[in-house]
């Protein structure tokens, strides 16, 4: 069982790395942190309760026993060269030591692989010098556990100073735009009470009153803030937020979407009813059509033809027929009077004679 098996089936074939120039922070320690743990769950064990796959590898065992359905987790022993039976063993005994011992052995070798995967990893993701104190002269980081190298990393780079707490409270204040979907702002609000969690935590109720502010700042939930304000303070929390207004939300699109369709369908019909003339014939403005030529029926041009031949081109117009019809009519129906050769161009789609 070799470690590629494990590299195989991680989630993410390498971590996000580190800049050579820049040291580790809170924020670049969280992502390589969410990326191991996705990798070492990735990876199924009956370890520590059988939930997480080797998630014990990588998390630290107080963190790891509040999962629920968690036993502790212990890294497994390899059970040694061979079975060992009991004196005068019968043939079932034998048959379930060497089951036992296979197993035992199988689960070693896949936990072996998957620390030595995740290590290689997180040292390929971290600059050498900031982990370079836990490197043996000898034998390297052979002797040095993943876990290991992220409790160093986690005590000396990971701290949150001040600074952190001040750009994080701009994160979460941060304006948002009509034009997103309304679950950005959901999500700034609580990726912001997460950061601050441990270290100068965020109340719900703070978390409300920044994300209804910048909906105030939006100016479009007018109706929907009247309503919100209105409600009892208990009420006012952040679950009951989001479902008030999502809906707002939903509603708001359906006017827009409504709004647009016709806007668009005024343009489409303002488009075909004042086309402008392709070509003024004998001091006649006449329309180009690339089936059916040129005539003066204005609503009758390339772009709103209703009866198009093969390889009809849309974008045909007097200046430039795309080796489209020729013909000329005088009134909309009435026979060709006219017809001018093509305009010689490159395109290969030709269309069939009109018929007059």
């Amino acid at each position: 069982m070799s470690s590629f098996v494990a590299i195989d089936h991680f989630a993410k074939a390498t971590l996000t790395a580190i800049p050579p120039d820049e040291k580790p922070t809170y924020n670049s320690l969280k992502t390589i942190h969410q990326e191991l743990n996705d990798n070492a769950m990735a990876i199924n064990s009956t370890l520590g309760g059988g939930h997480y796959g080797h998630l014990g590898l990588v998390l630290p065992p107080i963190k790891y026993n509040d999962l629920p359905n968690t036993i502790p987790w212990v890294n497994p022993l390899h059970p040694g060269e061979a079975p060992v039976h009991g004196v005068a063993p019968t043939g079932p005994q034998i048959t379930e030591t060497n089951r036992v011992y296979a197993a035992n052995e199988t689960k070693f070798l896949i936990y072996r692989a998957t620390e030595t995967a995740l290590k290689k990893q997180l040292i390929e993701a971290v600059p050498d010098t900031f982990i370079k104190t836990l490197k043996h002269d000898m034998y390297g980081y052979a002797q040095v556990t993943v876990l290991s190298m992220l409790n160093h990393l986690d005590r000396t780079y990971g701290t949150v100073g001040p600074q952190d707490l001040s750009d994080n409270m701009k994160r979460m204040t941060a304006e948002w735009s009509p034009t997103q979907p309304i679950e950005d702002l959901y999500n700034q609000v609580k990726d912001a009470q997460k950061f601050a969690a441990d270290h100068d935590p965020i109340t719900d109720k703070h978390a409300v009153r920044a994300a209804i502010d910048n909906l105030e700042n939006s100016g479009v939930f007018t109706n929907a803030l009247r309503e919100w304000r209105q409600k009892e303070m208990e009420e006012q929390e952040f679950t009951h937020m989001e479902r008030h207004f999502n809906a707002a939300d939903k509603e708001r699109r359906r006017i827009l979407t409504t709004k647009e369709m016709g806007f668009a369908n005024k343009a489409i019909e303002k488009n075909n009813t004042n086309a402008t003339p392709s070509v003024n014939v004998g001091g006649t403005p006449m329309y180009y059509c690339w089936s059916h030529g040129l005539s003066t029926n204005e609503k009758h041009t390339s772009a709103t033809c209703s009866k198009k031949q093969p390889g009809h081109r849309a974008d045909a117009n007097g200046d430039n027929m795309h080796g489209g019809c020729c013909i000329i009519r005088r009134r909309a129906g009435e026979k060709a009077v006219y017809r001018r050769p093509a305009r010689q161009n490159n395109d290969e789609n030709q269309p069939p004679p009109a018929q007059g």
